[in-house]
């Protein structure tokens, strides 16, 4: 019978190293894919928010023709639905079960109300002021964060937020020079948009971006064909304005953009998305310039590299303590 080794044993003490050695290996190598997590899901936040930065352009190429809000938006999911149907087929991806329909009410109850309230803010401010007042959302985030998944915001989140806060305000300050209610409106946009991705960081887990978002395009189109059938007569585009903004919005802003969007979400949570999402507005401001002939003074350029600042800031967020075992 073999008798036990003592701890300084010779041959315990090598296999307690080479023990330890292995566990340091499996740390830094659960830290460099826990990195290469969170670079993903930068670049894919930042990618959505490119996506993202063209609708304001494409509603206003639907609006031109005199399409009504509720079938331009009817329009633009049945495309992204239609679109993203296919790629389920092909691809042959499978769904979450029970788990689908919740996101359909997401759809019903989120994200289709906050599309509408983005298109009707368009329509009375221009594509640029309406992409800022959205980028109060990530406030709402942040906040709606804290109060209801207790998450609480380190340092980097809170300069970042500043930053970006800071960017829109100094952008958006014209006294007098914007309707009211059409301020009114997108703020509220920007608050059932931020209660959207809290809500959606929670039920986005384990359920594959393009289903996920093939079935909220789904239901948001569902919403919209609801109104327009209830509404009056179904109005085909055939101008040619009004089937490049609604191909535009439905392929770039939505399956695009919101796929892009979910997947980010997954890989470094609703927060730090909707902070390097502050990068939308900028864009949105530069393509109103080129394609609109709205104006970039100096509050927008100051505002826009205060965001750009905002979205360089997070990128050195260290990845959260659990992915660092």
């Amino acid at each position: 019978m073999s008798l036990p080794r003592r701890s300084g044993d010779p041959l315990h003490r090598a296999s307690g190293g080479e023990a330890g050695m292995a566990a340091s290996a499996a740390g830094a190598e659960d830290l460099v894919a826990a990195r290469a997590a969170r670079a993903k899901g930068v670049i894919f936040a930042l990618l959505s928010a490119a996506g993202f930065s063209t609708l304001g352009l494409f509603a206003k190429l639907i609006y031109a023709d005199g399409m009504s809000l509720p079938q331009a938006l009817a329009w633009r999911f049945s495309v992204a639905a239609l679109l993203l149907w296919v790629i389920v087929a092909l691809t042959r991806r499978r769904g979450g079960g029970r788990r689908l329909f919740i996101v359909a009410l997401l759809g019903i109850f989120g994200f289709a109300p906050q599309a509408g309230l983005y298109f009707l803010t368009v329509k009375i401010l221009n594509p640029g002021i309406t992409s800022l007042l959205l980028y109060l959302y990530p406030s709402f985030v942040l906040l709606l964060s804290i109060i209801f998944l207790r998450k609480r915001p380190n340092h980097i989140q809170l300069l970042s937020l500043a930053l970006s806060l800071a960017g829109c305000a100094i952008t958006l300050f014209r006294p007098g020079a914007y309707p009211v209610v059409g301020l009114a409106i997108g703020a509220v946009m920007a608050l059932v948009y931020g209660a959207y991705l809290v809500v959606a960081e929670r039920l986005l887990v384990d359920i594959d971006h393009i289903w996920g978002t093939a079935i909220l395009m789904t239901s948001a189109a569902c919403v919209y064909w609801t109104v327009t059938l209830a509404s009056g007569p179904v109005v085909v585009p055939t101008h040619l304005r009004e089937a490049a903004g609604i191909l535009g919005a439905g392929i770039i802003s939505s399956v695009v953009a919101v796929t892009l969007l979910f997947a980010a979400i997954s890989r470094i949570g609703a927060a730090d998305t909707s902070l390097l999402s502050t990068l939308e507005p900028v864009l949105t401001i530069v393509l109103s310039g080129i394609f609109l002939g709205e104006r970039l003074g100096a509050p927008q350029a100051i505002g826009g590299l205060l965001i750009l600042a905002a979205v360089v800031v997070l990128r050195f967020e260290p990845p959260p303590m659990a992915a660092r075992r």
